[in-house]
Parts: C-alpha cells; sequence; structure tokens
C-alpha cells in the first residue's frame, strides 16, 4: 500500500485511456461528493466541540472516525485528480493511511463499545480520559507508520518483500480486525437484546435500567451497521489490492477502479449520516437545534402580531374611555 500499489498503480499501467470528458465528468461527481462528505463530517465535528453534552468517549471516538473521514474529502479526492495528471508521489501512501485509520478508528470504537455493554460498572474506570486518549493516538500513529514502512525499500512494488508487506497488512490489520469486531457487534447485540427483553418491565414501571439498556443496544447497532458499510464500501479497493500482491492486474478493470473510488467516498459520506440520524444523542442533538430555530422564527412572528394586537388593545380601551367619560357628562348635565 504504497506510492502505487493502490488505485493510482492500477490507473499507471492496467487502465486504457480515458477521455477527457469522460474523466471531467468523474472529476465533477467526485468534487460534489467530496464537498457534502467535508460538510456532514465537520458538522458531526462541530456538534460534538459546541455541544457539551455530546462529549462523551463515545463520541470523541466518533470524532476521530470522522476526522479520518474527512481526510478521504479533503485530501485524498484532490491529490487523486491531480495524480491523474501530475502523477504524484504521495497518491497510494495517502490511501494506505486514510484506509488502516478508518479501521483501526472502528476497532476503537467496537473496543469502547464492547466496556460499555460487557462492563457496565467499570466503565468508568475502564474508559478513562488518559485511555481513549490513548486508543486515538494509537488509531492515528500506527496507520502512518505502516503507510510510509514500504519507503525503507523504496517502494519497488514488484519486489517480494512489497508483496510480502501487503499480504501481512490486509491479513493482520484489516481481515482479522474487520473479522473481530463482526464477531464481538454479533456477540453484543445478542447479550444486549437479551437483556433489554430481560428488563422490559422494569423500563414500564419507570425503572432506568431497561431503558439505558435498550440506548445500549441501539448504539451496537448504529456501529454495526458503520462496520458494515465501511466493508462494502472497501471492499472494491480490498479486492484490488489483492490482485496485485497476486500479479492478477488484468482482473482490475476501468470500471472497477471508478466504482472502488466511488464506493470509498461514499463510506465517508455514510458514516456521519450514520451518526447524526441513527445515534440517539446526535438525533437528539439535531431534533432540540431545529426546534430552537423554528421557535425562534415563530416567536419572532408572533411578536410582530402581539405588537399589533396591542396597538388594537390600546386603541380600543382608549375609545371605550372617551365614551364612557361622555356618558358621564351627559347624565350630569341632566341631572343637574
Amino acid at each position: 500500500m504504497g506510492n502505487k500499489n493502490t488505485t493510482t498503480e492500477v490507473n499507471s499501467y492496467t487502465l486504457e485511456p480515458v477521455s477527457p470528458k469522460t474523466f471531467l465528468a468523474l472529476i465533477v461527481s467526485w468534487t460534489l461528493l467530496g464537498l457534502v462528505s467535508a460538510g456532514l463530517n465537520i458538522l458531526v465535528c462541530a456538534m460534538v466541540y459546541f455541544n457539551k453534552k455530546l462529549r462523551t468517549m463515545t463520541n470523541y471516538l466518533v470524532v476521530s472516525l470522522s476526522l479520518s473521514d474527512l481526510l478521504v474529502s479533503i485530501v485524498f479526492v484532490p491529490v487523486y485528480i491531480i495524480d491523474h495528471y501530475a502523477k504524484t508521489i504521495i497518491g497510494g501512501y495517502f490511501v494506505a493511511f486514510i484506509l488502516l485509520s478508518t479501521v483501526f478508528n472502528l476497532c476503537g470504537v467496537t473496543y469502547e463499545r464492547y466496556i460499555a455493554l460487557t462492563r457496565p460498572f467499570r466503565y468508568r474506570t475502564i474508559m478513562s480520559c488518559q485511555k481513549v486518549s490513548t486508543i486515538i493516538a494509537i488509531s492515528w500513529i500506527t496507520p502512518l507508520l505502516l503507510s510510509l514502512l514500504p519507503l525503507a525499500w523504496n517502494t519497488d512494488v514488484r519486489s517480494t518483500i512489497h508483496k510480502v508487506y501487503l499480504a501481512i497488512v490486509l491479513v493482520s490489520c484489516i481481515f482479522i480486525p474487520c473479522t473481530t469486531m463482526v464477531c464481538v457487534y454479533m456477540r453484543l447485540l445478542r447479550v444486549v437484546h437479551r437483556f433489554v427483553l430481560r428488563n422490559k418491565k422494569r423500563t414500564s414501571k419507570g425503572n432506568a435500567t431497561g431503558h439505558r439498556a435498550g440506548n445500549d443496544e441501539k448504539a451496537a447497532r448504529v456501529f454495526a451497521v458503520v462496520l458494515g458499510m465501511f466493508l462494502l464500501c472497501w471492499l472494491p479497493l480490498i479486492y484490488i489490492n489483492i490482485c496485485l500482491i497476486f500479479d492478477q492486474n488484468h482482473l482490475v478493470t476501468n470500471e472497477l477502479i471508478f466504482i472502488s473510488f466511488y464506493t470509498l467516498v461514499l463510506n465517508s459520506v455514510l458514516d456521519p449520516v450514520i451518526c447524526a440520524f441513527y445515534k440517539r444523542d446526535f438525533r437528539e442533538m439535531m431534533r432540540k437545534w431545529f426546534k430552537l430555530k423554528c421557535f425562534s422564527q415563530e416567536e419572532s412572528g408572533q411578536h410582530g402580531k402581539l405588537d399589533s394586537d396591542m396597538a388594537l388593545r390600546k386603541v380600543s380601551t382608549r375609545s371605550r374611555n372617551v365614551a364612557e367619560e361622555t356618558d358621564i357628562g351627559l347624565k350630569t348635565t341632566t341631572f343637574v
């Protein structure tokens, strides 16, 4: 996964030439997806930054995952487009770094969910701020070192050591972690589902245990969906790297290259959407924000209506006072 071992390498010597009009259309669509991805991921990060209620250990890991998705839109998309024309030397390193950082961040989120659901009473002790900071640091430093490791042999993609490196990274840093995370989430969902069923009566009686368990189950489902989307979206790129390891470049086509890029950028769009619309705390915060905005608009409209009503009331009150004074004056004159 070094300089030319990803889509940029395939684009260099196995793809047929692409017409300028076709590639221009691809650039426009990739740019639009990148802008959407950047906006959504910045929104997730901003929500956690500006709302103290969202500053939880789980959401710190979510922000770290959003940052890796943000790199796809603001770094990888421009680098890939430039690489098509200028053949930069950093495109492959970015692909490797982003892929590995996403996997490591997902591992961090999975570990946090595992502790929260299997050891709830020790959660605050185990998942301290220092522990979460260490997980986030490892999730970024380790991918950086692994992605730059091919520089030791000048990133010779045809050398045996590079193919061994690719095989080791794919197995130890992608296949094994992803398989482990799938098994962990399957187990967590079963455990939490049984716990929720067992505590439904407590929830109906007002006990918070069953309600909290239901929230934990929903959070586990959210991150399980994120993991599933990651596996689907990165599968084409992983397949391309497997073909390169075994010198099966003829199995890689133009369509597969472009599909892998679309799915990669699409994954960076789906992650914040899933977190914002399916993770309860984000959803509630967005609902409150929109309610406050709508309420302020309605309040300003009602304030204008109240001003006009008050004016009418004052006019009617003054006219009544004048009428009463006139009647009293007439009565007094008649009496005299």
